[in-house]
């Protein structure tokens, strides 16, 4: 036998099996597809690039806030989402709260888009990144969000130049919590629409727990002393946790979230939670840089069970 005649089928048989494993490299390619990240839209600008910087900016601003110390239950809160300059103090109020609240999900519900005829529109990617890292998104939630009520629609369009919700990720990452987000722009705001995705939340839930934050700022683009009236005014409403009146054509308030502000009010209701805590109030003209001209309104305010109320 020629020396070749042996050869020739080893070398078939040779690139056979390397065209076998490429195969089934893709195949496990695709059995593991790319994360999707949706990435920093406002660092260096709203809140520092630098890693070392944003950290210690947030730790800075965590511990000038007195502690506050509740045996009541928290189960939902609201806190500013301008840039740290000015509403940074606020949103620490806020966040130093939260360090003593225990949650496996938070889903975080950013500004109104009251154009848009929907009730919410989630952003089902893997993971929101900061400069700090990676936060994990609950796509399990999302996806039973969807099912729930095909008004809450998945849009990362709407979500890619949002700021709301990301300002409150690196918060949530210097107080280390082990947590997932479920990323949430709301749509035309109603009470009906708010308690539609108050029910998704607790229905998706299954045994996590879960905690609600309203990102929102106030007033916008008025006065100093005209946006403390109107500001106070709406915070009062918040204090009856009264939906209703929240949402009534003659209450002057300017809150950009007002879906996710009723969201929470709903959710805590729904936890048996009674009452809301102002913990603080303050206004882009109290910043050292700020302008009392023309102001953007900030609170932080938390809805709460009062302990031993079973």
């Amino acid at each position: 036998m020629h020396k070749n005649s042996l050869t020739y089928p080893l070398f078939i048989f040779t690139i056979s099996i390397i065209l076998a494993g490429c195969v089934m490299s893709n195949a496990i390619g695709e059995d593991k597809p790319e994360q999707e990240i949706r990435p920093p839209s406002v660092a260096g600008t709203f809140y520092p690039a630098s890693a070392s910087q944003l950290r210690k900016e947030i730790t800075t601003l965590l511990n000038n806030i007195p502690e506050r110390l509740t045996e009541d239950e928290i189960f939902s809160a609201i806190a500013p989402h301008a840039g740290y300059v000015y509403s940074g103090e606020v949103a620490a109020h806020t966040f130093k709260q939260l360090s003593n609240v225990e949650f496996d999900t938070i889903v975080i519900i950013g500004h109104d888009y009251p154009y848009l005829d929907a009730v919410a529109f989630t952003c089902p990617v893997d993971y929101f990144q900061t400069p700090l890292g990676k936060v994990p998104v609950d796509k399990e939630m999302i996806e039973k969000m969807h099912a729930f009520n095909r008004g809450i629609k998945a849009n990362r369009s709407i979500h890619s130049d949002d700021h709301s919700i990301e300002v409150q990720l690196p918060f949530i990452q210097v107080l280390g919590k082990n947590c997932r987000i479920v990323p949430i722009l709301f749509g035309n705001p109603t009470p009906k629409k708010c308690q539609i995705l108050a029910d998704a939340i607790i229905a998706s839930a299954g045994d996590k727990r879960v905690f609600v934050l309203a990102s929102s700022d106030m007033s916008h683009r008025l006065p100093y002393e005209s946006a403390n009236i109107i500001d106070k005014s709406t915070l009062e409403v918040l204090k009856t946790m009264d939906i209703k009146r929240l949402f009534k054509s003659d209450l002057q308030t300017a809150l950009c979230a007002r879906g996710g502000v009723g969201t929470a009010i709903l959710f805590s209701k729904a936890h048996e939670g009674d009452h809301a805590q102002v913990l603080h109030y303050a206004n882009s003209g109290d910043a050292p840089i700020g302008s009392k001209q023309s102001v953007v309104g900030y609170s932080s305010v938390l809805f709460l069970k009062t302990a031993g109320n079973d």
